[in-house]
């Protein structure tokens, strides 16, 4: 069901575009989008509060109070990651291990020592499946490229891939989530889908549609909740741009 609407929205996104005078106007949209995205995303971690209002003035150069140096990093690293995300596309660079570590760094610049694998292992609190040890980890990203240049599913089946695996592999020791979710939003872009986000009230059905990958390998609660997230932001544009 959500396949046959999402790929009726997505037609009628197509042509609202091709249709659209004003480029400014979409230009603002997907500004708007990469405001949202970064919150959502920090917001989502559960331990950063910038609100909306002050993720864009962090964004725009504002100073804000009462949050710590740390969180107001994680908003400014966030944003640039997106926005390198989008002109990698843009550019039709393509994804690769040394890339991925690189939108790592970006994520975790001033914060911690990001762009390298993980030398120790690491546990997650209530969730049934743990990453693997970290001497795994190596022939595992190894794995999960190959595995991305030999898919066979579709666009969102594959993106979904992206995210999911990442996350089970959990590379890094911190902001794996954030660069699951770039890395899927990438492979979505790359083929001319609309990027998503995911709000934090989502986060319950989100973790519980991970787990079912992690645990049981079914990747389908993912897929369906990734494609009403495209329906939904599908529909949103097709009414602002009318």
């Amino acid at each position: 069901m959500n396949k046959s609407i999402l790929e009726l929205e997505r037609k009628e996104y197509l042509t609202n575009i091709k249709s659209l005078v004003d480029n400014k106007k979409y230009e603002q949209l997907q500004e708007k989008f990469k405001e949202l995205y970064t919150f959502d995303a920090i917001s989502m971690q559960g331990t950063n509060k910038v609100t909306l209002d002050d993720v864009k003035k962090i964004i725009a150069g504002e100073l804000v109070s009462n949050y710590s140096e740390r969180d107001v990093k994680e908003v400014i690293n966030h944003y640039k990651a997106i926005n390198h995300v989008y002109q990698m596309v843009k550019n039709n660079v393509e994804m690769t291990e040394e890339i991925i570590k690189d939108i790592h760094e970006i994520l975790t610049e001033g914060i911690l020592n990001g762009g390298n694998y993980r030398n120790v292992n690491i546990r997650i609190p209530g969730a049934t499946h743990q990453p693997p040890d970290y001497i795994k980890v190596y022939d595992r990203m190894k794995r999960y490229f190959y595995n991305l240049e030999t898919h066979q599913g579709s666009v969102v089946d594959k993106a979904v891939y992206a995210h999911a695996e990442l996350a089970k592999i959990h590379p890094f020791l911190d902001a794996n989530g954030r660069l699951a979710r770039l890395v899927m939003n990438y492979y979505l872009m790359k083929e001319d889908y609309l990027a998503v986000t995911m709000s934090s009230d989502l986060k319950g059905r989100y973790v519980q549609a991970l787990e079912s990958f992690k645990v049981d390998k079914d990747k389908t609660p993912l897929v369906n909740f990734i494609e009403e997230l495209l329906v939904k932001r599908y529909q949103e544009l097709n009414e602002l741009l009318k």
